[in-house]
């Protein structure tokens, strides 16, 4: 509890009825309380300056300014996120991943797209192959998404998202669809009639077997896997595909969506 400091300060008046010691002027005095004055409101108007800087802000991309500037980079911004004059980013940067049997698509790769998928329309991050060949192999990109405050790395508490639609044909390999996603770290959820999978490389997620179609249709969340990851201020997810199991003359974009992302924030400068 913050007490009352008028009850612990000596007035002006008071100190000027007091007799001021020998050699003392009473101007003396009176210069002396007007300069400690401003020290104590300077005291007290710090914590309502530092009150205007918060500590902790739960976001979502949906609220954030995106900027695509190429197939293989774009930013989320939150502009003076925390009220200090510094900018909240999350950065994403792709690279192809595994072998050249697909490749990214320059088009829409990193296309932050509202249009309905995976049973919802919110903005979504787009991430988009093309088909090169019908190889068993493997092929597509490796997303890094990382979080900075002014430029510097940041953690972020209690992340969410959605990898939308993930489905395609049974591959020969027989362990599912041709669309699989795993991720650095995280944990999803899912339908496991039409998904399977941990999300790891060597058991990515994928359409099961016997899901019902080899397609998902746009407003079926089905082929969703909603993932959580309880601190994190990095992390990639890969996406591949295997197109064997397609005819020769049947090569078509493969795209999934992430997103949106809903995180909480954390000002280094409150923790310091």
């Amino acid at each position: 509890m913050t007490s009352n400091p008028t009850s612990h300060r000596l007035t002006t008046d008071d100190a000027l009825t007091d007799a001021p010691p020998a050699g003392v002027s009473r101007r003396t005095v009176t210069q002396g309380l007007a300069w400690s004055i401003p020290v104590f409101a300077t005291a007290a108007a710090a914590p309502f300056a530092s009150a205007s800087v918060t500590c902790t802000e739960t976001i979502s991309t949906s609220t954030a300014t995106y900027t695509r500037t190429s197939a293989t980079s774009a930013v989320f911004t939150w502009t003076d996120l925390f009220g200090d004059g510094k900018d909240f980013t999350l950065t994403l940067s792709a690279v192809p991943n595994g072998a050249a049997n697909m490749t990214i698509n320059t088009a829409n790769n990193f296309l932050l797209d509202s249009a309905t998928a995976g049973g919802e329309a919110l903005p979504s991050v787009r991430l988009s192959l093309d088909t090169q060949n019908l190889n068993n192999a493997g092929g597509g990109e490796r997303v890094t998404f990382a979080f900075a405050l002014d430029g510097v790395p940041s953690v972020v508490d209690d992340l969410t998202y959605k990898i939308k639609d993930i489905d395609g044909v049974q591959a020969i390999d027989g362990l599912g669809g041709a669309e699989r996603v795993y991720v650095s770290s995280g944990t999803g959820t899912y339908n496991s009639t039409w998904v399977v999978g941990q999300g790891l490389s060597n058991n990515a997620w994928r359409a099961a077997t016997g899901a019902p179609n080899p397609e998902v249709i746009p407003t079926s969340g089905a082929g969703n896997v909603a993932v959580t990851n309880p601190f994190t201020s990095e992390f990639d997810l890969t996406f591949v595909a295997n197109n064997s199991g397609r005819a020769p003359a049947d090569r078509p974009n493969q795209n999934i969506w992430i997103g949106p992302f809903t995180f909480t924030a954390i000002n280094p400068s409150c923790t310091a």
